[in-house]
């Protein structure tokens, strides 16, 4: 019986031609949507996650500001807020880093390239771990470097100047010359690979800022993170002599940063989706009218379907079915177009620079896509639905 019901609703909707295929674009064009939404939104995600994983999670960051802008802002800490972190019982190492922009100057030709300083010291190694930095080519730049620098991977790649960066290379930084004595491998932040990194000691003596801090990279050797996060707080409150409540910095462990940024990301994804969901229902008003019209034109086949014998659960059913595969057509077209849109959207991504990311083919996602398609298109088609199956049979064939 259904597969009965489901060929007559076929053979109809082939019927319609045009009309039907006009119907299923609403369907695909939000389908197409949510699907490259939440691939992109996923794969994203994925990717997050797994770059603070390898950063380790016993992984503390002391920000500026309240926490992912702290990462954005310039200055904020000092040498006493490092000392009050490096003697804070269970940190291992502790750095101070600095990240900066400035213009560079390579063969005469300017382009923006960040500053970012690194400490020399026994924190250097952890300090450049937990930012994903390593050196490729060439040496690490030490103690009693001082205009030596390591070149990101854009710029020894030729993405940022016409020639690219090589080692023993002159950049010109705000005026001072440095030489390049390393090469840095892709670190997945865009602003990394295109900078320069220096002695902290260097930056500080070309920006004129003695103590200058952005933030402070710790490692915890014993203990919960999350119990050390909250004792290097209480130590920064000491040192600076304030209350709790009054902090201007944050403490977070890798797990914080994680939530913070999936929460932003979340948000966005929510508000889009919003926005996608006008494309769903206007393609629902389509299903609507498209199934009134055939109601319409087909009163008199209906009531001739009644007099001989079918039910209204069985009329009921012919145009659900309708509804549903037009749904389920739009879903399927839609889900191959959006998995597409992501891949490519990616794959531009991973080009310009340099992260590792893939978008999310997850069978939760193609599953929810498809059975959202098909509710939609049987929703929409339940009042032109009703009406047929209500119809009576002599009046039906009457204004037939």
């Amino acid at each position: 019986m259904i597969y009965d019901l489901a060929q007559i609703s076929g053979k109809n909707l082939f019927r319609r031609g045009k009309r039907s295929w006009l119907t299923v674009i609403g369907i695909v064009i939000g389908i197409t949507a949510i699907v490259a939404l939440f691939s992109l939104g996923q794969g994203l995600e994925d990717s997050v996650t797994q770059e603070f994983e390898e950063l380790g999670a016993n992984t503390i960051f002391i920000l500026p500001g309240e926490g992912l802008e702290g990462f954005f802002s310039e200055g904020g800490l000092d040498e006493e807020d490092l000392e009050a972190i490096r003697r804070t019982q269970g940190v291992g190492e502790a750095g101070p880093v600095i990240y900066t922009q400035t213009t560079g100057e390579f063969r005469g030709e300017e382009q923006r390239v960040p500053m970012l300083g690194i400490p020399t010291d026994s924190s250097q190694e952890m300090v450049m771990r937990s930012n994903n930095l390593e050196v490729d080519s060439g040496r690490n730049i030490r103690e009693g470097d001082r205009f030596s620098g390591l070149a990101g991977y854009d710029l020894h790649e030729g993405n940022i100047f016409e020639r690219e960066v090589g080692l023993r290379s002159q950049i010109n930084l705000a005026g001072e010359n440095v030489r390049t004595v390393g090469l840095l491998e892709a670190s997945g932040d865009p602003e990394f690979d295109r900078s320069i990194a220096l002695p902290i000691e260097t930056v500080r003596d070309i920006l004129d800022e003695d103590d200058r801090i952005d933030y402070v990279v710790a490692e915890v050797s014993a203990g919960e993170p999350d119990d050390i996060a909250r004792d290097i707080e209480e130590e920064i409150r000491r040192e600076r002599n304030i209350q709790a409540g009054d902090e201007d910095f944050t403490v977070s462990t890798a797990d914080d940063l994680i939530d913070s940024f999936l929460g932003i990301l979340n948000l966005v994804q929510y508000v889009v989706l919003g926005i996608i969901s006008i494309a769903l229902f206007v393609g629902g008003l389509g299903i609507l009218n498209t199934m009134y019209m055939s109601v319409s034109e087909r009163t008199k086949e209906i009531g001739i379907m009644k007099a001989l014998g079918a039910r209204k659960n069985q009329i009921l059913a012919v145009y659900l079915f309708e509804a549903g595969i037009i749904g389920l057509v739009g879903g399927v077209i839609g889900i191959v177009l959006g998995l597409g849109l992501s891949e490519l959207a990616f794959y531009i991504i991973r080009q310009s620079v340099a992260i590792p990311l893939e978008p999310s083919r997850s069978i939760q996602l193609i599953g929810g896509a498809l059975g959202a398609s098909f509710v939609l298109g049987v929703v929409s088609g339940y009042l032109p639905a009703r009406k047929a199956a209500n119809l009576e049979p002599v009046e039906a064939i009457r204004k037939g």
